[in-house]
Order: C-alpha cells, then structure tokens, then sequence
C-alpha cells in the first residue's frame, strides 16, 4: 500500500468531479442570467441540462467516496507502511531521522507513532497526517525555520558555565578532593538549567541538545563573561551523550563539558 498510488487516483477521481461541477456552474449561471433577461426557452433548455449534470455528480460523487474508503488508513499504520515510506521520504529530502519502534527523533524534534489511532505526536503537539510525504515536507520547513530562529550564542554558554559551577559545588561537597576545572556530564548539568518538572516541560532535552549543537558548531573560541574557555569531551556511557547534528548535518555524540581558565 502506497500513499502517493492513492492519492494519484484519488486526484483523478476528484478532478472528473471538479469538471462536473464546472460544467454545472455554468448552466446554473446560464439560468440565472436567462431568468434575468427573460428568455424562457433558454431558461427551461439550461435547466435540463441542469437536471441532466445532478445525476452525474451524484455518481462522480459516490465514486470519489469509494475511493476515499478503499485506503485503510489503520493497516496502513499498523503494518508498519506508513514509517517505511516516511523514512524512504526523509533519505529523499535530506530530513534526518533516527529511531525505532514508533519512537524517533527528526532533530531537533521527537516523534511518535501512534499506530492504533494513526495520529502523530511532535514533541507534544499531535498532528493527523497519513501522507508520509506531506509530513516529511512539512517537518523540512519546520527544521529550517527553528534552525534559523534567533539563538544568543553568548547567554546561552554563560548560563551552561553557571550550571556548571553549580555541578561542581554540589559534587565538591560531597567529595574529600575538590576539583574545579573537570569534565562533567552535559545529561547531569542539565539537571541544573532545567531544575523542576515546569522548567524541563517549558525547556526540553530536545531544545537542550540543539542549543547544545549551535554552541558546537561555533567552535570553541566563545568564552565566557570570565573569560573561561569550554571543552566538550566523551563518555563512556552511551545512554549519557546526547546526539547532536553539526553544521555540515552528520551526526555527533556529546558526553561532557568542562570549563577552564
């Protein structure tokens, strides 16, 4: 089952349809102007013509019905068809896209599959679309203009370094040696710009990881207010790095950070 093959002969069905209708405006308008001019021989020829297009809109009609009902949009989903298509569509237009199981990312979106009620969830926003490729455009333009949006490069890693230099208080005082200027986890400081569940709901860890990957694709000549430079490292962890995509699209894993004089 292919979308595109059904919506191909939903579009011929539909525009034998619009034909009709056009035809049968124009002898509705004919009546109305006979009527208005008082040619009643005209008049009564343009009304059966009239009468003549009712049944065949009615067929047309019941067709372009028949055809919407033959695409089953639950199989559709449920059979995995819709995400293969959808997939094939984001290779196509260079839309990235990474997941499993219903559960994807088209950075610096989430997504889900909801198969059994074939909706869709981006981030929290649900969307009715079974027209892989329609979605696949419109996420496109979505990433491009959240890709272009205003980003303040340089408020953005002053308050990262201040939760940062929160990260290390907490863990100095839990700890006999203090250290000042170590790698920690992006995951763990981001416990601290997003402390309660309001805060993580307003700021995601989907809107973490994209401001994460602009500060990335600067480069590291930012500093901070007190002229700090950053570092971002690796993690042995793979469910503590956090994926990114860099300037030129490809793919990177984000462990840590450290910040030094």
């Amino acid at each position: 089952m292919c979308y595109e093959e059904f919506y191909k002969e939903f579009q011929q069905s539909e525009k034998n349809l619009r034909d009709k209708l056009q035809h049968a405006q124009r002898s509705f308008k004919n009546a109305t102007r006979d009527s208005e001019r008082g040619d009643v021989k005209k008049l009564s020829r343009d009304i059966e013509e009239l009468c003549g297009f009712s049944a065949e809109l009615v067929t047309l009609s019941e067709n372009l019905k028949s055809v919407a009902e033959s695409f089953d949009s639950r199989a559709y989903f449920e059979n995995g068809e819709f995400t293969r298509q959808m997939i094939d569509w984001c290779s196509q237009y260079g839309v990235d896209i990474k997941g499993e199981a219903g559960a994807y990312e088209m950075f610096p979106f989430r997504l889900r599959v909801d198969a059994e009620n074939q909706d869709l969830y981006v981030n929290r926003r649900k969307v009715t679309c079974a027209r892989p490729l329609q979605f696949v455009k419109d996420m496109k333009q979505q990433v491009e203009k959240y890709t272009k949006s205003g980003f303040n490069l340089s408020q953005f890693l002053n308050e990262l370094a201040a939760a940062y230099d929160l990260a290390i208080i907490v863990r100095n005082s839990k700890s006999p040696t203090p250290m000042f200027e170590c790698d920690l986890l992006l995951k763990d400081i981001y416990t601290y710009l997003a402390p309660t569940a309001k805060a993580r709901k307003e700021y995601d860890m989907q809107q973490y990881a994209f401001d994460l990957s602009r500060l990335y694709a600067a480069g590291t000549e930012e500093k901070t207010k007190d002229e700090r430079r950053y570092q971002f490292g690796q993690s042995r962890q793979a469910n503590k790095l956090i994926r990114i995509l860099d300037s030129d699209g490809a793919e990177q894993f984000l462990g840590t950070i450290r910040f030094m004089k």
